[in-house]
């Protein structure tokens, strides 16, 4: 069985409860499964200019269903003018794509 594996990220001014607010409404509106938080430094070219940040990257577990979801609710809440959204379908062990799928319904 799968389940998506999605990726994006927020600003690393923002506060840690501040980002879990922001992952709790995708937990709490069954959208996501799980997500895993964790402070970054990216580096990335924007207005031609290479620049390099802090941020926070939440890898978020979904189903296949609900990743178009997940995508344009991204897409609405992030703060950034264009957000990092990828995703990735990956092989999961049975338990783990049943729960995936049980607490996303």
């Amino acid at each position: 069985m799968a389940v998506v594996k999605m990726v994006t990220t927020l600003p690393g001014d923002w506060k840690e409860f501040e980002v879990g607010e922001w992952a709790h409404t995708l937990v709490e509106n069954l959208v996501v499964a799980c997500i895993q938080i964790e402070r970054i430094r990216s580096m990335y070219r924007w207005d031609g200019e290479v620049t390099s940040e802090d941020e926070w990257r939440l890898m978020m577990t979904t189903t296949t269903e609900k990743a178009p979801i997940l995508a344009k609710l991204i897409e609405k809440k992030s703060p950034y003018d264009t957000p990092q959204i990828t995703w990735t379908t990956v092989d999961a062990s049975d338990s783990y794509s049943t729960w995936t799928e049980e607490v996303t319904k």
